[in-house]
């Protein structure tokens, strides 16, 4: 049985003291996105060091043939090792995730191999909808099944897959886990009128509606100054960028070091997507105290108590979007208060030490099932 309560978890191992092997699969460690970054979190946290883990990339940043040859050379890497692993750990998504990932799930279990998904998609429920039909969604549905352990992010998406995958026992809720940084909330200027998005700059990310809710607000809040830290996927939002480039700077794909000065600068963060599942820059947002706006979408109602750890908005609406923001633009106590209660949750909940301990939970109960 699998479960997901949190316990202190040593370095595991079978009776003959050699540790559990596991080759996990998804996106490769350099690449700009969420999971990725889940990826590099628990190898910060050490989880290599406590079973015997391979990592294969089956995706990479950069043009179609790039990711391609990479597909291509990640199927053979997993084919030629696979039969020394004991678990084969998938990361996984909607759309063009799900079919080369499908690939991977097929051969752990013609191998016997003990599989666990972990499905990341924020927007899953579209792509199994309207994008899976007839003998395609049957497919999916039989290969979910086919595993022995099935990780969400969060309930809300626990309930949709109760009803996909027929065994519910199999299905843990364990959510994205970051490094929570030692910050004195105390030393932090909430008096600055900054805002912070981290993310894909794209229609999706909810760019389009931020930058004319910015725009909107500079008027009564000229000092108002936004942070996009992130690569343009659409060239469209390059020339809506310049035409507000006194309230506006764009940063790039940003590293560690250069992503802690933003959030120290920045004392709002604010990310309304269209869809989402476990957004790690909000629960980053959070962990800096942070005055967090995200849209509600995915599970972001459960990261973010609306106006006690955070404000929820509706997708896609550049008006509600607006009035947020100008609500903790007016109030510096309003912005201190959020930013404080969202620091004190994401210490108790984010943690990543926390999420690997599950996930190697779950490993030492399938490998002594």
């Amino acid at each position: 049985m699998v479960t997901s309560y949190y316990i202190n978890t040593s370095i595991i191992a079978r009776s003959d003291m050699t540790k559990i092997k596991v080759l996990m699969l998804g996106p490769d460690r350099s690449v700009k996105g969420g999971v990725s970054g889940v990826v590099n979190n628990l190898y910060d946290a050490g989880i290599d060091k406590e079973i015997e883990l391979k990592y294969i990339g089956t995706m990479v940043d950069g043009s179609k043939f790039r990711k391609l040859i990479k597909a291509i050379k990640a199927y053979f890497a997993a084919l030629s090792c696979m039969k020394d692993y004991d678990i084969v750990h998938v990361h996984v998504s909607a759309d063009a995730s799900y079919y080369r990932k499908s690939l991977f799930m097929k051969i752990a279990i013609k191998q016997k191999k003990k599989l666990v998904i972990h499905q990341h998609g924020g927007d899953i429920e579209r792509f199994y909808a309207h994008e899976l039909k007839g003998k395609s969604r049957q497919r999916m549905v039989s290969l979910f099944n086919k595993c022995d352990a099935f990780i969400v992010l969060a309930p809300n998406f626990k309930e949709f897959f109760e009803n996909i995958v027929t065994d519910n026992k199999k299905i843990s809720v364990i959510g994205n886990g970051i490094k929570i940084p030692n910050i004195d909330l105390e030393s932090k200027d909430y008096t600055s009128p900054n805002v912070l998005f981290l993310g894909r700059i794209c229609k999706d990310k909810g760019i389009y509606e931020l930058l004319e809710a910015i725009e909107k607000l500079s008027k009564d809040y000229p000092d108002i100054h936004l942070y996009l830290g992130g690569f343009f996927e659409d060239s469209e939002l390059k020339h809506r960028v310049d035409m507000l480039s006194k309230n506006v700077t764009t940063c790039g794909w940003i590293d560690s070091s250069s992503k802690e000065e933003l959030f120290d600068k920045c004392p709002i963060f604010v990310l309304p997507s269209y869809y989402e599942g476990m957004p790690l820059s909000v629960a980053e947002g959070m962990a800096h105290g942070c005055a967090t706006i995200a849209s509600n979408v995915g599970s972001l109602d459960q990261m973010i108590s609306d106006d006690n750890t955070g404000i929820l908005v509706k997708p896609k609406d550049t008006e509600d979007l607006y009035k947020a923001l100008s609500r903790i633009l007016n109030d510096i106590e309003l912005r201190k208060s959020l930013g404080h209660a969202a620091y004190s949750f994401a210490k108790d909940k984010y943690d990543i030490h926390k999420m690997k301990d599950e996930i190697l939970k779950i490993y030492k109960e399938l490998t002594y099932e």
